[in-house]
Parts: structure tokens; C-alpha cells; sequence
């Protein structure tokens, strides 16, 4: 394994002209997790901890995504490369293209006249052949998980092509598709063309529920800016959510086993009521209790669940199937309904089958506000109020879990000002 020393320099050498003349960071041993990456000095809310360019990016190419997109600039629709390559790219990314043009088509490429997702999917590993040794370096020093959908996913890959044949490229391209499959971020994701990108230095940095620093993506070259959420101690470990911040413990633990194989077990994960906003609630049945239910703070994903009132337990399958059967009730009519009928369902429907805490009704309202500040319709000022009321709402929650600085609050806080204009 690379000592931490080695790792810090290559992640130095890979930042660049990025790299700030005060390192705000060091990497270390974590107790979250490994290796984790902490504070050289007192850090306060706002600040610039580190930017990061990506040393691998290339299209998400999920199954809902947009395939159309240039391979090159992402943002152009583009049409298949004439000279068989298998790759879609536009008119002004032709010259650019040329190398992984001549790159693919060494490994004679299956079906080259139609759009295969694997194929574009693998563009971002494929690109990792053309890194610098230190670039190879510090991309096998990254935590690199092996599962069964990863290995679906590099078999249908290498179907994609006929001639794949190299060893040493097979291993190579093996080992940088479980290091994406473990560490990769999602960039431009509500966009056609959603991409995904490794950044080594923003990989190190372990998850926490309620983080004490947030990230965003610059527009144009995808950098990730990392900045401190709240004030940060010298020594003390730098955190980031590796989930969306108003998600149930249940929701989290789920998609954390899933996609990145731990169990959380922050101070949020191991609060069965998440600092009292109540996020899992549901409605407890026993005679004459209008108590709310919530699972037992537990690190297992199938917990029993309790009433805060009464206490009578709950088998963790009975209240799984329950809030699967109002979730799908939920998305449908959110999904067919225009933004009124959705408001009235949400306001006036949902309080009566799940608590207003429940995540449920949280993503649904957050949805609502995103519906509105992308609508090109004319709203009314009741709605308009709907959904200021709304972001106060939502606001409350992030306060009531501890959640600084981060990207939700500020388009809160922005839908919400706006409204009153």
C-alpha cells in the first residue's frame, strides 16, 4: 500500500498550479475510515479548503441519460464518429477526437454504427491509458471496491470491443474501473448529459451525515472547489456527505451499503430521530397513541422500528412495504399532476397518511420548489407563497440536523428570496 507521505505527494504533484500557496490540508489516518484527509490550521465557514481539476472525467451514460452528447465537450449533440470508433462527437470536437478515435479503434469496436452506452461509459476508464506514471500512481493508490454489478459492468464493457487482448491493458483498465466504481463523483448531474469524474484528493475526503464542508463544480472546466461548511478545528477531519443531505437514515445507510459498501455510523446515523427532525416518522397504529414511529438507532439495514409515544415495536418489513407503497403513490401523482393539484395532494392528502417530517413529503416539497424556479410559466402568488413556505420549512429541517453551509441551503435561501420579490 502507498505510505500517506507518498500519497500527499502525488495528490500535490496531481493538484498542479491549483495547489494554494497555504495547504489547508494533510492527509492522515482516519477513524471514520483509512485514510481521511484534516485541517493544517483553524479553517473558518466559507473558506476555500482546496480545488481540484479531475484527473479522469467522460459521460456518466446512465441508462435515463441523454447518449447523444459530444464525448469531447459534452454539451454539443453530436452523431457517430464516420471512421468506426463507436464514440458520438461534434463537428468542432473532430481534430480533438482523433487519438481516442485511433485508440478504439485498435480494439475494433462491436456495432461501431450504433450508440452503446457501455461503450461510452468505458470512454472514462479507456481515457486513463494516456495518464503520466505519477497519475497511475496516485490512481492505484485509491480505494478500489469490487462487486458484483462492477464486474457486470466491466464484462459488458469488454464486449464491446473484439480485440482487447493486452494483459497489462485488461489489469490496467480492470483496476481504474473499480477505483471509479468506489470513488468517481457525479458532475452536471441534472443535465442531458450528466458526467462522472474522479478527483483523488476530493476522494479521500470521508463521509460524515452532516459535513463540515461541501463541494461544488466550476461550469467550464469542472473543477471541484471544496469549502468549509462551518468553522473547522486545526486536526480535526474534514468531511463531506457522500448522500443528499434531507435523506432518511434508512435511505442513507441503504445507498451507502449499496454504492459504497460501509455502514455509516456518524452521530445523525446513530440518532434514530436525526436531531428531531423526524425524517423516517410514520404514524404509529396501536390503539389511542398518536405517537410517531421511527427505527431504532442501529447499524443494521433491516432495524425494528419503535413509538416514541407508547413505545410498541414494529417489524422493520411491515413499515419497509409501507413506505415503498406511499413512495410509488407519491411519485405518480407528482409525476401526472400540474403544480396546484400536486401543492393541494402535498398539503392537504399526504399529512394524512405520513407524518409532514417524513422524507416523503421533505423531497416532495423540495421538488415542488424546483419545479416552480424552472417553470417558464406565469405562477401565482399563491403558489408562489406555497413555495416560500416551503423553503422556510426545509430551512428548518437543515437547522434541526446541523447542516451548515452547503449547496441545498443556499437554493433555499435563494428560492426564498426570490419568492418575495
Amino acid at each position: 500500500m502507498t505510505s500517506i507521505e507518498r500519497l500527499e505527494e502525488l495528490i500535490i504533484l496531481n493538484l498542479g498550479d491549483l495547489k494554494q500557496g497555504e495547504q489547508l490540508w494533510k492527509i492522515g489516518i482516519s477513524d471514520i475510515s483509512g485514510r481521511g484527509v484534516f485541517a493544517t490550521r483553524n479553517i473558518k465557514c466559507g473558506e476555500v479548503i482546496f480545488e481540484e481539476a479531475p484527473l479522469l472525467i467522460g459521460p456518466a451514460s446512465r441508462n435515463e441519460d441523454t447518449l447523444s452528447n459530444c464525448c469531447i465537450c459534452y454539451s454539443s449533440v453530436a452523431v457517430l464518429c464516420d471512421d468506426g470508433c463507436g464514440l458520438p462527437v461534434c463537428g468542432l470536437c473532430s481534430d480533438r477526437h482523433k487519438s481516442e478515435c485511433v485508440l478504439f479503434k485498435s480494439w475494433e469496436p462491436t456495432e461501431p454504427q450504433t450508440l452503446n452506452k457501455c461503450r461510452l461509459r468505458f470512454l472514462t476508464a479507456a481515457r486513463s491509458i494516456t495518464l503520466s506514471s505519477n497519475q497511475k500512481e496516485v490512481l492505484y493508490a485509491m480505494q478500489a471496491n469490487v462487486d458484483k454489478p462492477f464486474q457486470k459492468e466491466f464484462e459488458n464493457a469488454m464486449a464491446c470491443f473484439r480485440k482487447l487482448l493486452d494483459k497489462n491493458n485488461i489489469d490496467h483498465l480492470y483496476r481504474t474501473m473499480a477505483v471509479l466504481n468506489t470513488n468517481s463523483f457525479v458532475v452536471n448531474s441534472e443535465s442531458p448529459c450528466p458526467l462522472r469524474a474522479l478527483y483523488p484528493l476530493g476522494g479521500m475526503v470521508n463521509n460524515e451525515c452532516v459535513p463540515n464542508s461541501t463541494y461544488t463544480f466550476e461550469k467550464k472546466n469542472y473543477n471541484m472547489i471544496l469549502k468549509a461548511a462551518k468553522d473547522i478545528i486545526k486536526g480535526e477531519e474534514i468531511t463531506n456527505s457522500y448522500t443528499k443531505l434531507l435523506w432518511s437514515n434508512l435511505m442513507r445507510r441503504l445507498y451507502l451499503k449499496i454504492t459504497k459498501h460501509f455502514i455509516c455510523k456518524c452521530k445523525r446515523c446513530l440518532d434514530s430521530t436525526e436531531g428531531g427532525s423526524l425524517l423516517s416518522a410514520l404514524y404509529c397504529k396501536a390503539d389511542d397513541c398518536s405517537g410517531l414511529v421511527v427505527p431504532e438507532a442501529s447499524t443494521s439495514l433491516h432495524p425494528d422500528w419503535k413509538c416514541l409515544k407508547c413505545e410498541t415495536n414494529y417489524p422493520h418489513v411491515a413499515m419497509s412495504k409501507k413506505l415503498n407503497i406511499l413512495l410509488k403513490s407519491m411519485d405518480s401523482k407528482l409525476n401526472t399532476s400540474s403544480l396546484a393539484e400536486a401543492i393541494d395532494f402535498i398539503v392537504d392528502k399526504c399529512p394524512l397518511l405520513v407524518p409532514e417530517s417524513n422524507q416523503i413529503i421533505v423531497e416532495a416539497k423540495y421538488n415542488i420548489v424546483s419545479r416552480i424556479n424552472s417553470s417558464d410559466e406565469g405562477i401565482h402568488l399563491e403558489i408562489l407563497d406555497v413555495s416560500r413556505r416551503f423553503c422556510e420549512e426545509l430551512l428548518t429541517i437543515l437547522d434541526k440536523l446541523g447542516v451548515g453551509a452547503s449547496e441545498i441551503r443556499t437554493y433555499l435561501e435563494n428560492q426564498k428570496k426570490r419568492e418575495r420579490q
